[in-house]
């Protein structure tokens, strides 16, 4: 199965793995909806050997946002291809598709930069190819990191250890008895350090070899094993994936760094709580300048720490850019955290 459609390929699949879904024998009630595009056949059709950045041939280095809308293409040349003029999908749904589908890929590349890094941090040993730099930060068990991919709607405290949880829980009890609230705006990913007691685990060192459904299922699931063991000071980084911003949307990404920095940092006393928004466009907005925005709490209690909410705006050039700025990222924060735990 090819990255590049293939009329072969695709008359080859069974009607369980086809990317795209006929569903005018089965209508959905009160929807006009003909055709669903199948977001994880898609991805699995599309990248069913390798993932980008770890791949032997030159998807590494083609832009990202070309490695991106390739499973959309794929997907609108078998609707093309299988049901002719009759295929139609909304720009809404392809566009919330393509969303994910940049979220599920990236995540995919950030969980393979992981792996090798914590192969690295257990062995010492560093793996050749792709080629990536070496990083300098001494090897230790304790400085694996695990990348999660978290659900819509996840609420993140889960991931917290008890005793942090039940502080954060006493702080909304309280805006509670005021009918106040204080909702937590889930981030699309985290990257923690793998607790103490998982650390042994060969998940967290072993690359996804494709996006096939049971690496996509891998993915969806990991923060099921960390949830409850994760300390306050070892959520290190959090990420919005944004295919495209939306004037509107700007502020959401800055809601969820404050509130994690209000009580992580604030409250929890943990470190900076790095945050940042990845997207393929900004056109048409003021992002950069909205994201120089201060983190509200510092600004609130005058800290000499004070730092952006946002850490940085980031557009991946290619698959390949995207890991070595992420391991040259867990290279500077991991090389803090002790040898000894």
């Amino acid at each position: 199965m090819p990255f590049t459609f293939s009329q072969v390929a695709t008359q080859a699949l069974t009607t369980e793995d086809l990317c795209i879904t006929d569903l005018r024998d089965a209508p959905i009630r009160n929807r006009a909806t003909k055709f669903r595009l199948a977001q994880q056949n898609m991805l699995a059709y599309t990248f069913p050997s390798f993932v980008p950045g770890f791949a032997e041939a030159g998807v590494n280095g083609m832009p990202y946002g070309q490695i991106v809308d390739r499973p959309i293409e794929n997907a609108m040349k078998e609707g093309q291809l299988l049901y002719g003029v009759d295929f139609s999908v909304s720009p809404a749904a392809v566009a919330k598709v393509a969303g994910d589908i940049f979220e599920i890929i990236s995540s995919a590349v950030l969980w393979n930069a992981a792996a090798r890094w914590n192969s690295y941090m257990r062995t010492g040993s560093w793996a050749s190819a792709p080629r990536y730099a070496k990083p300098n930060a001494q090897p230790a068990p304790s400085r694996q990191v695990a990348v999660l991919n978290l659900p819509r709607d996840y609420d993140w405290v889960q991931l917290l250890v008890p005793e942090a949880r039940d502080k954060i829980e006493e702080i909304r009890a309280g805006l509670g008895g005021k009918e106040l609230g204080l909702p937590t705006s889930t981030p699309d990913l985290a990257v923690v350090v793998v607790p103490e007691e998982l650390r042994e685990l060969d998940l967290w060192a072993d690359g996804l070899p494709d996006l096939k459904h049971p690496s996509q299922a891998e993915l969806r699931h990991a923060h099921k094993l960390v949830e409850g063991r994760v300390e306050p000071g070892e959520i290190i980084l959090a990420v919005a994936f944004k295919k495209s911003l939306r004037s509107d949307r700007l502020y959401q990404p800055l809601y969820e760094a404050n509130v994690m920095q209000l009580l992580l940092e604030g409250r929890l006393g943990a470190p900076r709580v790095e945050f940042e928004v990845h997207t393929l466009s900004l056109e048409g907005t003021d992002a950069l300048n909205t994201y120089t925005a201060a983190s509200l709490y510092a600004v609130a209690e005058d800290r000499p720490d004070i730092h952006r909410a946002v850490r940085e705006l980031y557009i991946p050039e290619t698959a390949t850019h995207l890991v070595k700025r992420f391991l040259g990222f867990l290279n500077e924060r991991m090389s803090l955290v002790s040898t000894l735990g």
